[in-house]
């Protein structure tokens, strides 16, 4: 696989590197793309022929609203997309994770205005201050 398989521009704020996941049961795939800046995502599920070959069997895009990442302390975690404008409830649990409960990560929100995704909390690269990690503190 190469290093230019694993990621995508995004279509909504540009940002070069959006996420590529992907799993495979038996005959069945699918991908997943994520912008980690804004959110936006595109679900793709794919079946598979004996000769190679790939069939499309749904496809869905969705605008993103904001991004966050959430690392509970000591673990790993994935990177996670608003599809529509979060609740205040539902920021303000993220917001105390991040600033009270020891947890590593950011938040992210899409101003609709402004085409802009701005950071509200944490920080992307925090995920290196996990102590216990690979090559980390």
């Amino acid at each position: 696989m190469q290093l230019k398989e694993l990621h995508e521009k995004c279509h909504q704020c540009s940002f070069n590197y959006s996420r590529i996941d992907t799993e495979a049961w038996g005959r069945f795939s699918s991908r997943r793309i994520m912008c980690p800046i804004c959110g936006w995502t595109v679900y793709e599920e794919h079946r598979w022929e004996e000769d190679g070959s790939s069939t499309l069997m749904k496809r869905n895009e969705a605008q993103g609203f904001g991004a966050y990442r959430l690392i509970p302390p000591g673990g790993y975690t994935g990177y996670n997309a608003f599809h529509s404008e979060p609740t205040p409830e539902v920021l303000s649990n993220i917001k105390v994770l991040l600033t009270e409960k020891g947890w590593k990560g950011y938040l992210s929100l899409w101003d609709v205005k402004e085409q802009k995704a701005h950071l509200i909390q944490g920080t992307p690269l925090e995920k290196f201050d996990v102590l216990g990690t690979n090559g980390s503190k």
